[in-house]
């Protein structure tokens, strides 16, 4: 995620904290008048301190591991042309562009974010919850290895329907493959496992759940979703259409989520979705493309359809693809959910 919106966050958090903190304080009007809503205001202001603690150590820790590595890739390769402060400087500064060693889609910029991100949530889950990061939904369960399948092949497979899709509809006029640079491969292999992990540890983990502590299943969803999918307008070239898919997509992902109480699924999914998108069909990636694919289409059709240059997630043909996705996570609920799991989600009374 790019480092403007950690900060952006950071500073929106700590006000809306400091704003709720002071309306709530005792003594306040609101206090006196409503005395039994007395319990619910203090989850909104516990649920907000938690946010606002883990948005500043987010971007305090985001801000170090992309100084750290920033220093060691300038000393180590240093760009060519330019003196240490220069070179520096401009690896620095790739951590918030669409090239550079420290891109988001980068491997150094992958594994920095979620080194950054663990850090994060880690601290956040101990000192401002008082749990293990483990508690988030990270503990192994009976179905974990049938889930881990569903979610890896699930990728490739909604991906397969918007290929096959785009040549019956004539969009792809040329393709080049299937060829297999491994290196390349396993490189894609090990940034999006870092993406996936990064971004679902925050979103459909801390994010979703002290949400739901407070506010309940249906808006801590709809908001983690709001801001997931919102998020992704600071990519490259990146569409209004884009960034409404990707809110269903967040909608989807959380429903992955509610079917376990765990993260493993939406983690699996999340990664085989980008892989297969970039990896292996050779589209970008919300907007960033991806080296040695598979695949390398051509595509020529209209942008609200394709995504043009951000991708199949900017176009309607993901839009349906993301829906089919969540038909078949609704018919695998019901083929594989144990009995008792309905109410063992996050919430103080399982609510998600």
């Amino acid at each position: 995620m790019n480092p403007l919106v950690r900060l952006i966050l950071a500073v929106a958090l700590g006000v809306a904290w400091y704003a709720v903190s002071r309306a709530y304080a005792a003594g306040s009007r609101v206090n006196k008048e409503d005395p039994a809503g007395l319990e619910q205001r203090h989850r909104v202001t516990g649920g907000l301190r938690a946010l606002a603690f883990f948005g500043l150590v987010w971007f305090i820790a985001s801000t170090a591991v992309i100084f750290i590595f920033g220093l060691v890739i300038a000393i180590v390769a240093p760009p060519e042309n330019r003196n240490f402060g220069e070179g520096f400087a401009d690896i620095i500064n790739s951590a918030s562009g669409a090239t550079g060693p420290l891109n988001p889609f980068s491997l150094w910029g992958a594994i920095g974010t979620m080194v950054a991100t663990i850090a994060a949530v880690w601290i956040s889950q101990r000192v401002a919850r008082g749990k293990s990061i483990l508690d988030l939904g990270l503990r192994p369960y009976r179905e974990l290895p049938l889930d881990l399948l569903l979610g890896i092949f699930l990728g490739p497979l909604l991906f397969a329907i918007i290929f096959q899709l785009e040549q019956l509809l004539g969009y792809i006029v040329g393709n080049r493959g299937p060829t297999f640079n491994w290196s390349q491969l396993a490189q894609a292999f090990a940034i999006f496992i870092c993406v996936a992990v990064s971004e679902e540890l925050v979103v459909r983990g801390y994010f979703l759940q002290v949400l739901n502590e407070v506010w309940g299943g249906a808006v801590s969803v709809v908001v983690t979703s709001l801001f997931w999918g919102f998020a992704h307008l600071l990519n490259p070239r990146a569409t209004m259409l884009g960034s409404l898919n990707i809110v269903v997509a967040g909608l989807i992902f959380a429903y992955a989520y509610s079917l376990t109480g765990k993260l493993w699924l939406p983690i699996a999914l999340h990664f085989s979705w980008n892989f297969a998108e970039g990896a292996i069909f050779g589209y970008p990636v919300s907007g960033f493309p991806v080296s040695g694919p598979v695949f390398e289409p051509l595509v020529n059709g209209p942008q609200e359809m394709t995504g043009g240059l951000f991708g199949p997630e900017g176009g309607l043909l993901s839009l349906l693809a993301i829906l089919i996705g969540g038909v078949i996570l609704y018919g695998w609920d019901k083929i594989r959910r144990p009995p008792g799991l309905e109410n063992t989600g996050p919430g103080p009374n399982g609510q998600l």
